[in-house]
């Protein structure tokens, strides 16, 4: 009696994941397909929305620097100057 309790308490578990690993290894399509899974953003709407991030990150610093009464900053300006910084380290 405590032999078959046994058997079906770990057994069936170990049966439903051996039919899941069988399914999955046999199965023609891709991993993405099998889980029904797409990308939530294209890669050209998460290229806008780090240039947008940019902008407004620039436009922030610019509004601070106006009311310190220090000069604004282009993005070219700041490029630069980083790419100046990597080449001396």
């Amino acid at each position: 009696m405590e032999t078959r309790f046994l058997i079906i308490v770990l057994g069936t578990p170990l049966l439903i994941l051996l039919v899941a690993v069988l399914g999955a290894h046999f199965y023609r399509g891709s991993e993405a397909e099998l889980l029904d899974w797409k990308l939530t953003r294209s890669p050209e709407t998460e290229v806008k929305l780090e240039l947008s991030d940019i902008d407004q990150m620039l436009a922030a610093q610019n509004r601070l620097r106006r009311e310190r009464g220090a000069p604004e900053r282009s993005l070219e300006e700041i490029t630069e100057r980083s790419w100046r910084k990597l080449d001396r380290q």
